[in-house]
């Protein structure tokens, strides 16, 4: 939950630095949704497309290099909201208020570009199409005067990530439309599954099913590094290699179903690797005894829809290499 204080701060400013202004022709506000308990609309904003859920992954344009957009996968709690503003806005007081909002709650811009089509990264405004966050018809993120940024703050054990793309919005009659999107990181919930495993229970369950799966090593999110807390598990591996000689495993890596395939295949061959590696370079296995691999979601152990379900499916297994 976020600090009260922290709260109090980003309402009071938005309130403090928005003008009042009537939204004659605003409309109903879409069913079920509701304003972030972070952050405060532009007043008098409407609510025209809104999605929440407990976890994602969301890949934030956060800059750009060498000519190419370069984006940061991030997962945690998601919220999008797309908020229409009153008419005779410009998307640069619109975006200024919500930047100097989040700035004064002691967030800082990561990345901030501002222009039409031609020079706004594209890939920044072509992921809202129809019904995209419960809005059906016409594209709202057809228009003029392309603004986004990203926005982070370290609160307490975890990074929050707030972005604001506003346009004209030629579906709402050349209003601001602006989609909010905020992400709550949850950096611990690989933890969430803890299972104790030693050199002679992975021999157990090798000799009885011809595979283990381990759970005690961790990466960072969307990331192949392998955290420091993995090295009991790892070293644990280790020793089962070391006694028994002849042995030789398949290295799989598996992950959650968030985001897509190619993704999470991808990550998932990734860390297969780097458990190889480690391997390797710390406990002086043979890469020639270890065979990495990576299925990303295509064999679940539990239910991709919640959060406990997801922490099992993201695992390694140990699979035995049958000599030929």
């Amino acid at each position: 939950m976020f600090k009260k204080s922290f709260l109090l701060i980003v309402s009071a400013v938005l309130v403090y630095a928005l003008c009042s202004f009537s939204f004659a022709s605003g409309g109903e506000e879409v069913e079920g949704s509701k304003n972030h308990p972070m952050i405060s609309p532009y007043e008098d904003s409407v609510i025209k497309g809104y999605e929440h859920v407990d976890y994602d992954r969301i890949e934030f344009p956060s800059g750009v290099e060498d000519d190419e957009l370069q984006t940061t996968p991030l997962e945690g709690e998601v919220t999008k909201i797309i908020y229409v503003a009153p008419e005779k806005l410009s998307v640069l007081q619109v975006q200024r208020n919500y930047q100097m909002a989040l700035e004064e709650a002691g967030f800082e811009i990561v990345y901030e570009c501002f222009g039409g089509i031609d020079e706004i990264p594209r890939s920044i405004y072509i992921d809202y199409g129809p019904d995209s966050l419960g809005i059906s018809g016409r594209n709202p993120f057809k228009g003029e005067d392309h603004s986004y940024f990203l926005a982070r703050i370290h609160e307490e054990d975890r990074n929050i990530y707030v972005s604001a793309h506003t346009l004209l919005s030629t579906r709402f009659d050349g209003r601001p439309a602006t989609a909010l999107h905020i992400l709550e990181e949850e950096l611990m919930e690989t933890g969430k599954v803890k299972v104790d495993i030693d050199a002679d229970s992975m021999a157990e369950d090798i000799d009885k099913k011809g595979s283990v799966s381990i759970h005690g090593i961790h990466f960072d999110t969307g990331e192949a590094s392998i955290k420091q807390e993995s090295e009991s598990t790892l070293a644990e591996i280790a020793s089962l290699l070391e006694r028994e000689e002849e042995l030789r495993l398949m290295v799989v890596g598996h992950t959650d179903a968030v985001g897509s395939i190619e993704y999470n295949m991808d990550l998932s061959q990734k860390r297969a690797d780097a458990v190889v590696n480690y391997l390797s370079s710390e406990h002086g296995i043979s890469e020639d005894r270890l065979a990495p691999y990576g299925v990303g979601p295509l064999a679940p152990v539990a239910s991709n829809e919640d959060k406990d379900g997801r922490a099992e499916n993201r695992r390694v297994e140990l699979v035995k290499i049958l000599e030929q």
